[in-house]
């Protein structure tokens, strides 16, 4: 029998939300609304941008709880919801992982955020019928809908006014120490959440033609 249950660890802290306008630009000469909570879906992924400058400020065990349980809505293989988020949001353990589990380039980016928070999910689970995998993908299942899990957890985070930046690029093996992550469990990125100190823009995506074909 799966067990449902969602990991979230940190310290509490006080809440303390950097002040964000309510109008940014775009490098289009557009503009754009500040994310607030519940926007309407098509202002929401507009708005959902990785950011790679954050201004200081502090997010609460209560907030980042909720924004995981938003998450949760996300679809997974026979509703086994093998993600799990471990959220550093004390400055110790952030430290540690800027200092020790993260390249310089991926420290700086997310240098000030609020929150470091490293996304795992449990093998052997998604993706199969009893222990045998379902088909070719096998493990790739977890990692699939470990995906899914994080597309919804940025998501609500912007919802929730905070920005974010996915970061593949780390040191599992510390990462993992860092935040006592259980050695089964495999590591796909970390997530920073925080407020935006850069200005808005949207870089070019691929026109559809190049990627949707109906037959």
């Amino acid at each position: 029998m799966v067990t449902r249950r969602t990991f979230v660890k940190g310290a509490s802290l006080a809440m303390g939300i950097a002040a964000v306008p309510g109008v940014v630009g775009c490098s289009g000469g557009t503009t754009h609304k500040e994310a607030s909570m519940d926007m309407k879906f098509s202002e929401l992924i507009e708005a959902r941008r990785s950011v790679r400058k954050y201004a200081k400020a502090e997010i609460s065990k209560d907030e980042m709880a909720k924004i995981v349980e938003e998450a949760l809505n996300a679809p997974s293989w026979k509703n086994t919801e093998t993600t799990r988020y471990y959220a550093a949001i004390g400055a110790d353990a952030k430290a540690k992982i800027w200092s020790e589990a993260l390249p310089g380039f991926n420290a700086a980016s997310s240098e000030n955020a609020a929150a470091l928070v490293a996304v795992t999910f449990v093998p052997g689970e998604s993706g199969y019928m009893g222990d045998t995998p379902a088909d070719e993908l096998g493990e790739m299942w977890g990692a699939y809908d470990c995906g899914l899990a994080s597309s919804y957890f940025v998501l609500a985070a912007k919802n929730h006014g905070w920005d974010t930046l996915i970061m593949g690029i780390r040191d599992t093996a510390k990462v993992k120490a860092i935040l006592n992550i259980p050695e089964k469990e495999i590591l796909t990125s970390v997530i920073a959440v925080g407020k935006s100190a850069q200005p808005y823009f949207k870089n070019p995506r691929k026109p559809v033609a190049e990627v949707l074909k109906v037959v």
